[in-house]
């Protein structure tokens, strides 16, 4: 499949209340019609692992069966007012980023998310340095980092993509990504930590990529046309 990840900022002449009301309404009901598409997911972020202020102020997954599948809705009616004036007014530092999924890992046994509750998830986003080659990168990562992530006590899903270059003429702005997921704030903050999540800050992966951008949120609810991983009410927005 094909994710497509946007976040977006408050106008500094803007308000929160705004910029979640365009995109509780007209937006999010265009993007759920898009033509081919697989899942919908809110995001809401959160301040960082180690503190800090959030990158963005909400943003959403956007999931398509394929390039086709993405083509299609790209020139659909409803891709026009998801993206439209409404939107655009409310929102500022609009950004979109595209990947392939590669894999979507769910440990034996692991529960599904809990109906009406939100999911904490951390995402990276990393680049290849100058000095290496993205097969240095990713020998690491894959071959390293990767099982040590899926050794974490209480993960729920751990998500490898790999950047695509789009629109057509747009290169990605990054090499690779990566979501863990976890059924709780509370659950999340344990495992940051414990033994296990120390191990891979020194597993040579942070030391073998570049401009490695990280994120916490929160998933508030997960849309698919066939009926809701799970969903909860929208939180009320504070600005």
């Amino acid at each position: 499949m094909i994710r497509l990840r946007a976040t977006w900022h408050i106008p500094g002449d803007g308000s929160a209340a705004a910029a979640d009301s365009a995109y509780d309404g007209s937006h999010t009901f265009a993007a759920r019609r898009l033509p081919g598409i697989r899942r919908h997911e809110s995001l809401r972020a959160l301040p960082g692992a180690a503190g800090g202020n959030p990158g963005f102020w909400r943003g959403e997954h956007l999931d398509f069966e394929d390039a086709q599948a993405l083509a299609a809705a790209e020139s659909a009616p409803d891709w026009a007012v998801a993206w439209g004036q409404e939107f655009a007014a409310a929102t500022a530092g609009l950004r979109i980023d595209a990947f392939d999924i590669v894999e979507e890992y769910e440990p034996p046994g692991a529960e599904p998310p809990p109906v009406g509750g939100t999911v904490t998830a951390l995402s990276g986003c990393w680049q290849v340095p100058a000095r290496l080659s993205p097969a240095d990168v990713d020998a690491v990562y894959l071959d390293v980092h990767v099982p040590g992530v899926r050794r974490l006590p209480r993960l729920r899903r751990h998500t490898v993509l790999l950047a695509r270059n789009w629109p057509t003429g747009k290169y990605a702005r990054c090499w690779r990504s990566a979501e863990i997921r976890f059924a709780s704030q509370d659950d999340f903050r344990a495992v940051f930590d414990t033994a296990a999540y120390d191990a891979l800050r020194h597993d040579g992966f942070n030391v073998s990529v570049s401009a490695h951008e990280v994120d916490v949120y929160l998933v508030d609810d997960s849309w698919t046309p066939h009926g809701n991983e799970h969903q909860r009410p929208r939180a009320t927005s504070t600005s």
